[in-house]
């Protein structure tokens, strides 16, 4: 199950910047998922809710936002939307297409809280 090492690298990542940003605690976590990335949505769910029991996204909700397939065809130059399973041209049925859109995992938002300055330290 390669979820959890997706999940890993992903909270790594997430920590990075929020850290960055000095960020106390993640709140949501929003990606990207598109039906030919290799990854199962429901696996990857279930790794956030065992990864993320500790550290700065501990009780963080994890968002995924589905894209759909696009294809780009090589005869009639067309871009079209289709499903995973039928990567032709939709508008001349041509097989010769290419991927443009729905293989990707990406990291779209990440809502975080940043604490407020101590009134001691900021006069």
């Amino acid at each position: 199950m390669h979820e959890l090492s997706i999940c890993q690298a992903l909270l790594t990542q997430v920590g990075e910047i929020a850290r960055k940003r000095g960020a106390d605690t993640v709140d949501r976590i929003t990606i990207e998922w598109g039906p030919l990335s290799g990854v199962e949505p429901d696996l990857l769910k279930n790794a956030f809710s065992v990864m993320c029991a500790r550290g700065i996204a501990a009780g963080a909700e994890l968002r995924i936002e589905t894209i759909g397939v696009t294809v780009s065809c090589s005869a009639c130059g067309a871009q079209t939307k289709t499903v995973a399973n039928r990567l032709v041209c939709e508008r001349c049925g041509g097989f010769r297409t290419r991927v443009i859109a729905g293989d990707e995992l990406r990291l779209r938002r990440i809502e975080m809280r940043v604490a407020e300055p101590h009134a001691a330290l900021a006069g």
